[in-house]
């Protein structure tokens, strides 16, 4: 895999943060090693992360992004058996096994590196059969401890893995939430001793429950890799003794098994194909040779007494031309998706603007706003609430505005409905998108939906509605519905959609309805992206 200039870019989350490991390499040589951590607490890849990794890719074409799983759930199926199981992704483990991941759990963390793209997934598990591999193991349990998790293998005598499972361990933050948690120093002693009782229970509990279905095979020893040290000598020596077992405690490094495992024997273990890496054209051979010939012609010319000037000058006058025309092209492709903050930002400021209008004397319940068109409805503390205070605010944002009630006998608290047509122009300067989009692959419906479930708040009801297509563009329609217990959530929302690097947008109708339960507010969501067609057309040209 590693010829010529290569970049590998491991990128492991853990608990509550990132891990950036990089390895520039010249002809399968190390030259160069750097790494990263970041904290993360979301779903996505946070944007500054992801334009780090873009630029690091965009600078060698050769650059392949690796991970973990992110949700680890994987099983160790037997060959045999591997082919008839269903909704999961099946990769190669070792002569005996094969290892399945479901396929929602795959999305996972491949959707974690949308905006960046991977090339290799791995499974923890995956990273104890390379120890195995690299050691003589007998007779042994393996335990794996990561992100809260314990990765646990049984071998026989013959060094085959006989049983496999994960449980889940204490994490800190699960002991800061307990009335015991005073202080981190007290806290982390707290945490010590708890994490150590639940892992000597665990190890107890798979060995009873192995020898209770397997009677032919004993274990002799206990091997246990960490990540972060967080067993004593002492606990250690105490585990030993309760276990009955000779124990192993000893650090395994996740950046370079991974490295390991995407060297080229490896590489069909992983539950993800490496993506197609783009090759930038290099153009000094070629200029070369056209000095050559343009010498060449030139001592033609002198001995046949050609006009040369003039065949020089309309060949890169061609040239220039076609160059230009292709740059032209290029940023034709790059602004041809709608802008979706430009989008956004319009929408998000004609709400707030109306928002603005309402005084304080009117209880706002209910707000729809279309294209061209407002209504709004609630109560009217005083008679004159509507002449006085709303419609003089309202004249700065719609041409024709009409007042209606039912209650003409109330002096206050009367139930009106405003409906303002023929919307004026705000003169803001609005944002706009200035990055060039995600245009690698067309994005799946299914996909996309996934992707937005992840994007919208808690509990939303995102309905498809239907596909629309032009020459160059396909916009997927959705509905959707989220409920808030404040407008500016909303607008926190259409931020999160501005930092995407595809072209995610929201649309009119936009209703806003006040609940017992809070805002419920609906609007249109469309994801526009270039056609699955005019990209293979693309990748045809390279």
């Amino acid at each position: 895999m590693f010829t010529k200039e290569s970049l590998y870019i491991n990128a492991v989350k853990y608990d509550t943060q990132l891990k950036l490991d990089y390895k520039k390499l010249s002809n399968e040589a190390i030259i160069d090693t750097d790494s990263s951590v970041f904290l993360v607490d979301n779903d996505l890849l946070p944007l500054d992360i992801a334009l780090k990794l873009n630029s690091s890719q965009a600078q060698i074409d050769n650059t392949y992004i690796s991970t973990l799983l992110i949700n680890d759930t994987t099983k160790l199926i037997p060959k045999a058996l591997s082919s008839k199981i269903k909704d999961c992704e099946i990769a190669k483990f070792n002569n005996e096994y094969d290892i399945a991941v479901l396929k929602t759990t795959l999305f996972e963390t491949k959707n974690y590196f949308v905006k960046t793209g991977i090339d290799y997934i791995y499974s923890a598990f995956h990273l104890i059969n390379l120890h195995i591999d690299k050691n003589v193991l007998r007779s042994e349990i393996v335990v794996l401890l990561f992100n809260s998790k314990a990765f646990i293998v049984i071998l026989d005598a013959a060094g085959i893995i006989v049983h496999n499972t994960i449980l889940d361990l204490a994490c800190f933050d699960s002991v800061k939430k307990t009335h015991f948690y005073e202080d981190d120093i007290d806290g982390q002693k707290l945490f010590d001793e708890i994490y150590y009782l639940e892992l000597n229970e665990i190890i107890h509990n798979t060995l009873n429950n192995f020898y209770e279905k397997k009677s032919n095979t004993f274990v002799e020893k206990v091997t246990i890799l960490y990540v972060t040290k967080q067993l004593s000598q002492e606990q250690i020596e105490q585990l030993s003794e309760d276990l009955l077992l000779k124990v192993d405690y000893h650090p395994i490094n996740i950046d370079e098994e991974i490295f390991e495992l995407s060297k080229d024997k490896h590489l069909k273990k992983s539950f993800t194909k490496p993506r197609k890496k783009k090759t930038k054209r290099n153009y000094t051979n070629l200029y070369i040779s056209l000095f050559i010939l343009l010498v060449a012609f030139l001592a033609y010319q002198v001995y046949l007494k050609v006009d040369f000037n003039a065949l020089y000058e309309n060949y890169f006058k061609k040239e220039v031309t076609i160059e230009k025309a292709q740059d032209v092209k290029k940023i034709e492709n790059v602004l041809e998706l709608p802008n979706h903050v430009n989008f956004n930002d319009k929408i998000e400021q004609r709400i707030k603007a109306v928002f603005e209008t309402i005084p304080e004397d009117i209880v706002l319940n209910e707000l729809k706003i279309d294209k061209n068109i407002l209504e709004l409805k609630g109560n009217f503390l005083k008679e004159n609430s509507f002449a006085n205070s709303l419609k003089p605010n309202l004249n700065k944002l719609y041409k024709n505005i009409v007042y209606n009630t039912s209650s003409t006998d109330k002096k206050f608290k009367i139930d009106g409905v405003v409906l303002a047509k023929e919307d004026i122009d705000l003169n803001k300067q609005y944002k706009s998108y200035d990055k060039e989009y995600l245009t690698d692959e067309f994005m799946a419906l299914d996909r996309v939906t996934e992707q937005l479930k992840i994007l919208m708040p808690v509990d939303s009801i995102i309905k498809f509605n239907v596909t629309t297509s032009s020459s160059n563009i396909t916009r997927f329609v959705y509905s959707v519905n989220i409920l808030v217990q404040d407008p500016r959530e909303f607008f926190d929302m259409i931020e999160v959609l501005n930092n995407e690097l595809y072209s995610i947008h929201i649309s009119y109708p936009i209703s806003m309805l006040k609940t017992e339960a809070g805002v419920e507010i609906e609007f249109v969501l469309v994801f526009n992206q270039q056609n699955e067609v005019k990209e293979q057309a693309k990748e045809e040209t390279k």
